[in-house]
C-alpha cells in the first residue's frame, strides 16, 4: 500500500492542482487594465483624467449615504477619542469626514489631486483641524503608523497586492480594515459590450482577497454586509456624462452619447431621495479586519 491508495489498495484520485491566488489576483487585474488602457487610448483620455472627471459627482453621490455604510459603523465601534487613523485611498474623504469627530487624528492618503482637493475644501468648510492629507500613491507615501488603518474600495486595480497589504498591516498598531465588493459594481450599467463589442472584464472581488490573504498567512475576520447603491445621479445629463466616462466614450462622439442616453432611460429609475439610479436596490461588500502581527 502507498500514500496514493486506500487501505484496500484502490488508487486515490490525483491531488487537485495548487492555485497561486496571488498570481490569479494579478492576472485578473492585468486583464482589466489592458482592456481599460486600450479603451482610454481609443477615446484619447488620459488615465489620470478618470477620477478628475468623476470627483465632484462621486462626492455628491456618496457622502450623503455614508451614515448608512456598515463599514463606517464597524470602524466607529473600534476607535476611541484617543485613536489615530490612516485612511488609505481616502478619495473625497467620506470616511475621513465621518470619523474625524470620533478620533484624535486622521491622515488621509490619496494619489488624486482632484479628490483630495474636494476633501480639503470640506475640511476647511467644517473647520476640521485633526486631519492631515497626503497626496501620494500608497506604496510611496511616507506616513507614520496609526492605531487603525482603513482601506475602502481601493484594491481593485492593484496588481502587486501583497506589498500593498503588507504596508497596510505594518502601518497599523491595533487593527486593519479593508472594504471590498462581493458583488460587481456595474458602473457601466452593463453597457460595455454595447459600445465595445465585448464584455467588461471583472475586477477582483472579496473571495479573491480572502484567498490571497490566506495564502500569505493572514486569516482575517470577514463580514458580508449590504449597502444601498451610491452610484446615483442628480440629473439625466449627469448620468450620461458619468457613465460615458466609465465607458471611455469620446467627448465628441455625439451618436454614442445619444445611444447611451436612450439605453440609460431603460435602466434608470427615480429613487426616493430624488436622484436617478439603477433598479438594483443594494450591493454586497465584505469587511476584512485583523490585528497586525
Amino acid at each position: 500500500m502507498t500514500a496514493h491508495t486506500t487501505p484496500s489498495g484502490r488508487p486515490l484520485p490525483a491531488n487537485p492542482p495548487e492555485i497561486d491566488y496571488v498570481r490569479r489576483w494579478a492576472e485578473i487585474v492585468e486583464r482589466r487594465r489592458v482592456q481599460m488602457d486600450a479603451a482610454y487610448a481609443e477615446a484619447g483620455i488620459e488615465h489620470v483624467d478618470y477620477w478628475g472627471r468623476r470627483a465632484v459627482a462621486f462626492r455628491n453621490a456618496t457622502h450623503a449615504r455614508t451614515e448608512e455604510d456598515p463599514f463606517l459603523v464597524r470602524v466607529r465601534e473600534a476607535v476611541t477619542p484617543a485613536s489615530t487613523l490612516l485612511d488609505v485611498g481616502a478619495g473625497t474623504g467620506r470616511h475621513t469626514l465621518a470619523l474625524a469627530q470620533h478620533v484624535a487624528q486622521i491622515t488621509a492618503v490619496d494619489p488624486s489631486a482632484a479628490m483630495l482637493g474636494l476633501l480639503r475644501e470640506d475640511l476647511a468648510a467644517r473647520t476640521i483641524e485633526n486631519v492631515a492629507t497626503v497626496q501620494a500613491e500608497w506604496m510611496s507615501a511616507e506616513v507614520e503608523p496609526a492605531d487603525y488603518v482603513i482601506c475602502s474600495h481601493v484594491l481593485y486595480p492593484i496588481a502587486d497586492v501583497v506589498p500593498f497589504v503588507r504596508k497596510l498591516e505594518s502601518s497599523a498598531i491595533e487593527r486593519v480594515f479593508i472594504y471590498l465588493r462581493a458583488d460587481p459594481l456595474a458602473t457601466d450599467f452593463g453597457l460595455w459590450s454595447a459600445f465595445h463589442g465585448v464584455p467588461l472584464q471583472p475586477q477582483p472581488a472579496h473571495v479573491d482577497l480572502f484567498n490571497v490573504l490566506a495564502q500569505i498567512g493572514i486569516f482575517a475576520d470577514v463580514e458580508i454586509v449590504s449597502m444601498p447603491l451610491t452610484w446615483t445621479f442628480e440629473t439625466r445629463e449627469e448620468a450620461v456624462q458619468q457613465v460615458a466616462n466609465s465607458l471611455c466614450l469620446r467627448d465628441d462622439d455625439h451618436d454614442a452619447r445619444t445611444k447611451l442616453a436612450a439605453l440609460l432611460d431603460q435602466r434608470m429609475v427615480p429613487l426616493p431621495n430624488g436622484r436617478l439610479g439603477s433598479t438594483a436596490a443594494a450591493t454586497r461588500s465584505a469587511i476584512f479586519s485583523w490585528r497586525p502581527r
